[in-house]
C-alpha cells in the first residue's frame, strides 16, 4: 500500500503546476517501492539520465505503472482549484480516471469553481462527491467551540468575547 499526496498552493509558483504534482505524485510512489519500477529506469534513460525533461505523457505512463505495483494507492490531491493550468490537470485528472485502476483511490479536494465542477462529473459519481457548504461548515464549527467552551473549564474567559458567542 502506498499513499501520495500534493496540495496546489496559490502563494508558492512550485505548488501550481500540475507537470510538478505529477512528478512529486510518482517521486513518493518511487520512494515506497520495493524496487524501482522499470518504466522508471527506461524514462530516466530516454531522458539522457535526466539531462532532459520527461514529457508530461511519459510521467503519466510511469506513474501508472508505479500504481500498478501495490495493493491499494491512495492519492489526496488537495485544493486544485488554486492551480494555475487548471485545463491541464484537469487533462491529466481525466487521464488517470480512464485507467481504471481498481486499485488507485484518489481524494481530491477543491473550492466550488464550475470548471473543476464540470470536467470532474464526467467521472466522478454524484454518490462519490461531498459538498461543503460554507454555512453549514461554519455552524458545525461555531457548535463545536461554544461546546468545548462550556466543557472545559479553562477556556471560560473566552466565552465574554462576542466573537466566538
Amino acid at each position: 500500500m502506498a499513499t501520495a499526496y500534493f496540495y496546489f498552493d496559490f502563494n508558492d509558483t512550485q505548488k501550481q503546476d500540475p507537470e510538478l504534482m505529477l512528478r512529486s505524485l510518482l517521486c513518493q510512489l518511487v520512494q515506497r517501492s520495493v524496487v524501482i519500477p522499470k518504466g522508471v529506469d527506461a524514462l530516466f534513460s530516454s531522458c539522457e539520465n535526466g539531462q532532459r525533461k520527461a514529457s508530461s505523457h511519459a510521467l503519466l505512463q510511469v506513474t501508472k505503472e508505479a500504481a500498478q505495483e501495490f495493493t491499494h494507492v491512495y492519492v489526496v490531491l488537495d485544493a486544485l482549484d488554486e492551480c494555475a493550468q487548471r485545463s491541464e490537470l484537469m487533462d491529466m485528472l481525466e487521464t488517470v480516471a480512464e485507467w481504471q485502476l481498481d486499485n488507485l483511490h484518489l481524494l481530491v479536494t477543491s473550492r466550488k469553481e464550475r470548471d473543476i465542477e464540470t470536467c470532474l462529473e464526467s467521472y466522478v459519481g454524484e454518490e462519490d462527491t461531498v459538498c461543503l457548504q460554507r454555512d453549514v461548515v461554519d455552524q458545525d464549527i461555531q457548535r463545536y467551540v461554544q461546546q468545548r467552551l462550556r466543557d472545559k473549564k479553562s477556556l471560560a474567559k473566552w466565552t465574554k468575547d462576542a466573537a466566538i458567542s
